[in-house]
């Protein structure tokens, strides 16, 4: 039998999250989009939810079909939120320990390392409500803010990697060099399809 699910979810994992369930006959999931990025601002993260929220059926808003897919650490309440809301939070700190787990990622962020997927640069960074609207940001912020980091590793489960322009673009504006990994997303398939469960 097909379950109904209500996920409201950051669109950096979009194209992942609707990959790993192409084909799955288990979930029925309904998405309400996020704009990437919005946990720069905690303020207008917090209107987007509350606005994602009312686009739920007054009827299902306590259902145990909800499912919120933003890390914990994205607002720094975010726990309070989902339990006042009675709904499901996703069990990490953010989209990256949901994508790899919390080892790995400590492993690949050793050496001053970013990790990154292409739709941080594409949704998040550059978008035009990425962190040069959200924030104001112009190329100065972005060396001011990434400086500290030795390279930006970027990976690429081959979804939708980023161009040669984008990545020449992207290290124009930062200066920090980016290096491409490949990603499997059988470990993330596991996990999102268990914390819809």
């Amino acid at each position: 039998m097909t379950e109904r699910r209500i996920v409201i979810a950051c669109d950096i994992l979009r194209s992942e999250m609707e990959h790993v369930l192409r084909g799955n006959r288990q979930f029925a999931v309904e998405y309400i989009w996020l704009g990437a990025g919005l946990h720069n601002d905690i303020d207008v993260l917090e209107q987007r939810l509350e606005a994602a929220w009312e686009k739920i059926p007054p009827g299902l808003r306590s259902s145990p079909e909800i499912r919120l897919m933003i890390g914990q650490g994205c607002l720094p309440h975010m726990q309070q939120w989902a339990d006042r809301k009675q709904a499901r939070l996703l069990p990490t700190k953010n989209c990256l320990t949901a994508l790899l787990g919390e080892d790995e990622l400590r492993a690949l962020e050793q050496n001053q390392t970013m990790v990154i997927t292409p739709s941080w640069i594409r949704r998040n960074w550059f978008a035009e409500e990425g962190l040069r609207s959200l924030l104001g940001w112009d190329d100065t912020d972005f060396r001011i803010n990434f400086g500290r980091y030795e390279r930006i590793l970027v990976l690429d489960s081959g979804l939708e990697s980023l161009t040669d322009e984008e990545t020449l673009e992207a290290f124009s504006v930062i200066e920090v060099p980016l290096e491409t990994a490949p990603l499997s997303l059988e470990r993330f398939k596991d996990f999102f399809e268990d914390f819809l469960r």
